[in-house]
């Protein structure tokens, strides 16, 4: 994909068992009394001191606290059964299961609350058995918790053994005893204040409404439990909340996951390890990586062994190919739950990836012993291969989970998509309208904006070519010039990529190029918001037409190169390519073959090398699915292509790595044999290439990390810092936004002289100084002005090279009117960063305003050479300056780039025919000649003109090239159209001409 790669978003929200995390705030009446009874506990004023205070600790998250409090109160009372659950759930919270199972299995006479809390305990960790006969004593004690919270019980023990019919009737049983409850016992009164007991009650409805997939109904439960503000029982209640987090999470409300629910919560309760999972969830379907897997390693330093949590940072790490992290957390998800649906798929996932056959068959065997219909289990797996493009292999898996479970309707969906993304509509929309039909609310917004465009193509031209090599769908109205274009750039790259890789891709590569973002968007991914102009499936390809976009603004040619290299990594590495390598390649292949496609993101790199913030090759396939990072991300795997390329082997090597991924090697194993380095190795030697051959020439003043920050203070501390570290801590403050901390250090340097010394170390103190002058809110902004500038002089004066300051020097200078320094400044932020296009584009503007017109073509070509995009300078270029020197060579290079820009433009096509016919490029010429004709627009009358010139156009490029055959036929359909245009008469005399001067020759 361009600019962001292909993640397929029914991967990132796994269903998940959702544990149990009941609440304790209304002390001992919560506990001995069933929920909605009138009477006053006759003895809630004689309860021990310390449950009060153990609750409030539970509450907000204390767990520590909470188990010293709860643990004082057993000791008096070893039977009180509400310290009891209140024990047990600070174990629970902090992953203590054993302890967990214990503090509540040990009361001799249990309450129905004691016992859904063990009950819910034997669930979390696989104990089935137990988990059932808790079930049944449930049942047994004849009351509304008891009916509630066992048939829930059973009906998840028989859900997660595939009796998935049985299931539905203990759910239903449970709707039962609360349509009989709820104008009672299960009545909410607001002025009694929070009843956590009874908000239990309403999530465990809302639980058992889910798992029916009756999510309206299910909501109206959780709602009364804590989301509602005008009816909930308790809105503080974490394992309502977590329900609430995953219900609207699953469709598709992924902000109130993070305001009114989850993240609201977190804020009372950080604590909460499973409420951060769900918020880690919201952050992948924004394509927050970064965030999401932040939240998910503070949840497992909170709850280091909850298996929900677990598998689903373990599936995120098989999507990044960090196979043995990955192993890791599943397999201590197995530890907890050795049954556990999640862990296991991430189990047979990991095996199928790599072609583990023994582990896959040891997942499954073990899958299938507790469930023999795991349908999850299946879609775990096929939804992981069709994020590897391995749909060959993702699509039995897919019916193995439809034929286990036919009402399993996420995988309808998932299989839908896949088909479409293998190029197969008619499979996709059967799956898709399925998955819509029976399960709307899950699929409100990515299945039906897919269904919803897939009508839309009606509105598409399909055009296969003759050889069977390309299927395209491009929109009707660019269709005339677009679909010859798109084979011509396709039909470029397959011939040197078959070179490039010694390798001929599986036929056909389908192409979707649509006219409108939002449907490129929803085509790749159902959603709208995805930071990407192309991607790449394999054999599909789905990219921005040029209409998708303004003029001037996006490079489709660039894009379709960049996705057409996909196409051979893919199928070279049978969908295994990591993301790094896949997407360096292809922005490595863009440079290569133009330069202005070249990105230029050198700064960038400067500070990131800076910063110490190279990612490890370990890790960095994960930055390519956070959207705050993907773009550099982008960037820096086209320089670990280079690095390759140039130091380690060449693009041998890289088609060798492509092959071994292909056979299901580790990157360590692909790195040993084809780079001889470990990754580690690998990392070091990068970081070094970059130091020496990408970043040396920059003149910026560096970043400075927080690590470094940090070792600096702590020096200062010690009293062991230097006088030009002081001015370096400083500067590190400044970064970070701290003035004051700045100030005060800036300060000290002072006084130990700094202000006086000269050369780099006197230049950043400064430097500094003038950072400071412009944030300090104390001074006028004349003053902050006055007192920036004499900085600003004394630094550059102690030799201060930086690319930005350059830059801001240059703007002063223009403010004040100052050409000469104006210039003298761009030419300084020039060498300090040649590669960046806005001094070119300053001096251009500079040199046209004082009439320096050969400095201005000559900055105005360098910007072009640095500016993929640009489509107003590129015709400047054309119109006044190459078609009046009559430079041909130049006036058809600048407008090939145009026409990459702007090929709906008949501009663009107009000065390209006209510069290939001055070269004698005729066939060419004609060919840009008619995509004049099929453009031509306006009024009916301006439309019929524009046709007819162009006709005439091709008529005289065939008259130059002695074609009087084919002249006589272009001028024929001029005449039809328009056969009082002059130029008709010109060159039938030109023709005739040509003819008698034959035959005289003759």
């Amino acid at each position: 994909m361009r600019y962001l790669f292909l993640m397929l978003l029914s991967a990132l929200v796994p269903l998940v068992i959702t544990a149990p995390v009941p609440d304790y705030l209304q002390g001992q009446r919560a506990h001995t009394m069933q929920a909605g009874d009138a009477a006053e506990d006759d003895e809630e004023d004689e309860e021990p001191s310390g449950l009060p205070q153990a609750e409030l600790a539970l509450d907000v998250g204390r767990y520590k606290a909470a188990i010293v409090e709860f643990r004082k109160v057993l000791k008096d009372e070893p039977e009180h059964q509400g310290a009891g659950r209140g024990l047990a759930e600070a174990y629970n919270q902090t992953g203590d299961y054993r302890l967990a199972i214990r503090a509540l299995d040990r009361i001799k006479e249990p309450e129905p609350e004691t016992l859904s809390a063990l009950g819910r305990l034997y669930l979390l960790t696989g104990d089935y058995t137990k988990a059932d006969s808790t079930a049944e004593l449930l049942k047994a004690t004849k009351t509304v918790t008891g009916g509630i919270e066992g048939h829930l019980l059973a009906g998840n023990v028989l859900r997660l053994q595939g009796k998935y019919e049985e299931a539905n009737v203990a759910f239903d049983a449970v709707r039962q005893v609360v349509l009989a409850a709820r104008g009672n016992v299960m009545r909410i009164e607001r002025d009694k204040g929070p009843q956590p007991a009874l908000a239990d009650l309403w999530c465990s409805a809302g639980e058992a409404y889910f798992w029916m997939n009756r999510l309206p109904e299910a909501n109206d439960c959780l709602n009364n439990a804590a989301g509602d503000p005008n009816l909930h029982a308790d809105e503080n209640h974490l394992r309502s909340n977590a329900w609430l987090s995953r219900l609207f999470l699953e469709t598709n409300k992924d902000s109130s996951v993070q305001v009114n629910y989850a993240g609201r919560v977190l804020r009372r309760n950080p604590n909460a390890a499973e409420l951060r999972m769900w918020l880690a969830g919201a952050h992948f379907y924004r394509w927050r990586s970064g965030a999401g897997m932040e939240q998910l390693e503070e949840a497992l330093k909170l709850n280091p062994n909850h298996p929900d949590i677990l598998s689903m940072r373990a599936l995120r790490y098989l999507y990044s190919d960090q196979y043995d992290a990955a192993r890791t957390d599943y397999e201590r998800a197995l530890k907890t739950n050795p049954h556990h649906t999640d862990a296991l798929g991430a189990k047979a996932l990991h095996a199928a990836m790599l072609d583990m056959k023994d582990q896959l068959a040891e997942a499954e065997s073990a899958m299938l012993a507790i469930n023999p219909k795991p349908a999850r289990f299946y879609e775990v797996m096929a939804d992981g291969l069709s994020d590897r493009f391995r749909y060959v292999e993702a699509f039995p898996l897919y019916d193995k989970a439809l034929k286990a479970n036919p009402a399993h309707w996420t995988a309808y969906k998932g299989y839908g998509m896949a088909s479409m993304n293998n190029g197969d509509d008619v499979t996709g929309k059967k799956m898709l309208e399925v998955a819509l039909d029976k399960d709307p609310l899950r699929n409100n917004l990515q299945t039906l904006n897919l269904l919803t465009l897939l009508d839309s193509y009606k509105n598409f031209e399909r055009i296969e070519t003759e050889d069977g090599r390309w299927r395209l769908l491009v929109h009707k109205s660019e269709a005339p010039v677009m679909r010859d274009l798109y084979i011509e750039h396709l039909n470029a790259s397959w011939d040197h990529m078959v070179k490039k890789y010694n390798f001929t891709p599986r036929t056909p590569i389908t192409v979707e190029a649509f006219h409108r973002h939002e449907d490129f968007e929803v085509r790749t991914v159902g959603i709208t918001g995805l930071p990407a102009l192309g991607a790449c499936f394999g054999q599909l390809i789905t990219l921005d037409s040029p209409g998708a976009r303004p003029p001037g603004s996006y490079n489709w040619a660039s894009t379709l190169r960049h996705e057409m290299d996909h196409v051979f990594q893919i199928q070279i590495s049978n969908g295994q390519v990591p993301r790094w390598l896949a997407e360096g390649l292809s922005v490595y292949e863009e440079k290569t073959t133009r330069p202005e496609w070249e990105r230029h993101m050198h700064d960038q790199l400067f500070m990131h090398y800076h910063m110490d913030d190279l990612p490890p090759i370990k890790k960095f396939n994960e930055w390519f699915r956070d959207g705050s990072k993907v773009l550099f991300a982008y960037y820096l795997g086209n320089v670990m292509l280079e690095f390759i390329d140039k130091k380690l082997g060449g693009m041998g090597a890289v088609r060798e790595m492509l092959e071994r991924f292909g056979k299901k090697e580790t990157p360590e194993e692909v790195f040993r044999a084809t780079l001889k380095l470990e990754p580690e190795e690998f990392d070091r030697r990068f970081a070094e290439y970059v130091r020496d051959e990408r970043i040396a020439h920059l003149r910026m003043v560096k970043r400075i990390s927080a690590d470094r920050v940090e070792k600096l203070y702590f020096k200062y501390e010690d009293g062991e810092i230097s006088d030009y570290e002081l001015v370096e801590l400083a500067l590190g403050y400044i970064q970070q936004g701290s003035r004051f901390d700045a100030d005060t250090f800036l300060g000290m340097a002072r006084k130990r002289g700094a202000d006086k010394v000269k050369g780099p170390e006197g230049a950043i103190y400064w430097y500094c100084q003038y950072l400071l002058a412009n944030a300090n809110e104390n001074l006028t902004r004349e003053q902050r002005t006055t007192n920036g500038r004499e900085a600003l002089r004394q630094a550059i004066g102690c030799g201060l090279e930086d690319f930005n300051t350059f830059l801001q020097l240059a703007q002063m200078a223009q403010q004040d009117r100052d050409t000469e320094m104006t210039l003298h400044w761009l030419k300084e932020a020039n060498r300090a960063f040649p590669e960046n296009p806005q001094p070119y584009a300053y001096m251009y503007q500079l040199y046209q305003q004082s009439g320096q017109a050969a400095l201005a073509i000559e900055a105005a070509e360098k910007w072009m050479q640095y500016d993929e995009n640009n489509l107003q300078i590129r015709l400047w270029l054309i119109e006044t300056v190459y078609a009046s020197s009559r430079n041909w060579s130049k006036m058809a290079i600048m407008a090939e780039q145009a026409l990459n820009v702007a090929p709906m433009d008949p501009r663009c096509h107009q000065f390209y025919a006209f510069a290939l016919r001055r070269l004698e490029r005729w066939d060419e010429a004609v060919k840009h000649y008619e995509f004049v004709r099929r453009l031509a627009s306006g009024t009916p009358d301006e439309a019929l003109s524009m046709e007819a010139n162009a006709w005439l156009d091709i008529a005289a490029t065939w008259l130059q090239a002695e074609q009087a055959d084919k002249c006589r036929a272009a001028l024929d359909k001029a005449k039809a159209l328009q056969p009082n245009n002059p130029r008709i008469k010109t060159i039938e005399e030109e023709l005739e001409a040509d003819a008698t001067e034959e035959e005289d020759d003759f």
